[in-house]
């Protein structure tokens, strides 16, 4: 067993290479004050969201972000950006600051409040914050889905266990009901737009019609759509000291490189329930002996390792909030036959993360999380409700109405 946690060490300094591609990390945006929330603000509420990330690159590089407004597939809607802006469509980004700690990875901090002097937004609905290098500016480096929200519509949601009885003991139901006494809705079923997604993963997201049409009333909840699959809690670990070890951290070694390791106990997949504390695939940055983690914090690599036979026809990636939803190459894992386990790594910046293991098939490439995970009606998992009225005299589709219910 000893030997296997070293070998894992080991391989961080053949695939360092890999690694260290991506030299845009830790990307965050959210409600001011709210960490954990989705990227959604109110119309006129004199709220703002906070953007940031880490450019880890030796150079210095300047950005330029711009911003657009989706539909409700998060496609362009092809509105002019002077119908949806105030201010400027494209505004560089500016406020950026050095790393202080004293460790061997050295980034620039990258940050944005939205709205602000430059822009702010006049219309509700989807948006997708578009950061450009200036020397590429083409190309996004980072494209960052948000939420512009008008409060028009009451929507009530409820969960329960499964009705169906082949999945009474794996899987959640949702239902909900949207009240629009006020709003000229006259095709509830072409005119809006209800989805649901999973612990705010979009790889997770439903559309919903309403199974009842009442006046000024929209009931969903056919009892087969509104069945989630119940997962399993979140796996999670800290790496926010480097000196004590935490729960779920078989050792932490430094290497020649001066990087710390954080080997992580394999996991296996679970036969029973078992609660964990979880923030639902959440993610914060904490780091010990520092005011201020955002810039204190020091990167890491952190190695996993889950015992299992090998998938056929399937890749297995680590899969979280941390890697905004994505299959991210340097998320990939490789499975080791001597120890029958996939073992992965990747360079993270110290802090406390919410993480499954995705299974992949080649054929569909949409994350699969019940066959590492498990299935169980017990384990909490959030719920986030979102629905949106075609407007025809403007053109557009409103956000109207949003709800989140967990079950605990």
């Amino acid at each position: 067993m000893k030997n296997f946690f070293y070998s894992i060490f080991l391989l961080v300094f053949i695939c360092a290479q890999a690694v260290g591609q991506s030299k845009i990390r830790t990307v965050q945006c959210y409600p001011v004050g709210k960490p954990f929330a989705e990227p959604i603000i109110v119309l006129g509420g004199g709220q703002q969201l906070y953007f940031s990330f880490d450019d880890l690159s030796p150079e210095v590089n300047t950005y330029t972000y711009r911003i657009q407004h989706c539909d409700p597939d998060w496609k362009n809607s092809n509105l002019s950006p002077f119908n949806y802006l105030t201010g400027f469509f494209s505004n560089p980004l500016d406020n950026y600051n050095y790393s202080t700690n004293s460790g061997t990875v050295q980034y620039t901090r990258f940050s944005l409040l939205l709205p602000n002097s430059d822009v702010s937004i006049k219309l509700s609905g989807n948006y997708l914050l578009q950061v450009f290098n200036d020397e590429n500016p083409d190309s996004a480096v980072i494209s960052q889905r948000f939420s512009v929200l008008e409060n028009k519509v009451g929507i009530a949601a409820t969960l329960s266990n499964s009705s169906d009885p082949a999945t009474l003991y794996t899987s959640q139901q949702l239902s909900f009901t949207v009240n629009y006494d006020n709003l000229p809705i006259y095709n509830p079923v072409r005119d809006v737009r209800a989805y649901v997604t999973q612990n705010q993963d979009p790889n997770t997201r439903r559309d919903f019609v309403p199974t009842f049409i009442r006046q000024g009333q929209l009931v969903y909840g056919d009892g087969t759509n509104n069945i989630f699959n119940g997962l399993s809690p979140f796996r999670n670990f800290s790496c926010s000291s480097l000196v004590y070890y935490t729960q779920y951290v078989k050792d932490v070694l430094k290497g020649p490189d001066g990087m710390y390791n954080f080997i992580l106990q394999p996991g296996t997949v679970p036969t029973a329930y078992t609660p964990i504390a979880n923030q639902y695939g959440n993610f914060y940055i904490q780091a010990e002996n520092t005011q201020d983690p955002e810039l204190g914090a020091d990167y890491v690599i952190v190695h996993f390792a889950i015992y299992t036979d090998p998938i056929p026809d399937a890749d297995v990636y680590v899969y979280g909030k941390f890697s905004r939803w994505q299959l991210s190459p340097e998320l990939k894992m490789e499975y080791d036959f001597k120890n029958k386990a996939y073992t992965g790594q990747v360079e993270l910046k110290q802090g406390h993360y919410d993480y499954m293991y995705a299974v992949v098939p080649k054929d569909t490439r949409r994350p699969d999380l019940v066959t590492l995970q498990n299935n169980f009606y017990q384990t909490p998992n959030e719920y986030n409700v979102r629905f949106y009225f075609y407007d025809s005299n403007l053109g557009y589709f409103r956000f109207i109405g949003y709800q989140t219910v967990q079950r605990n």
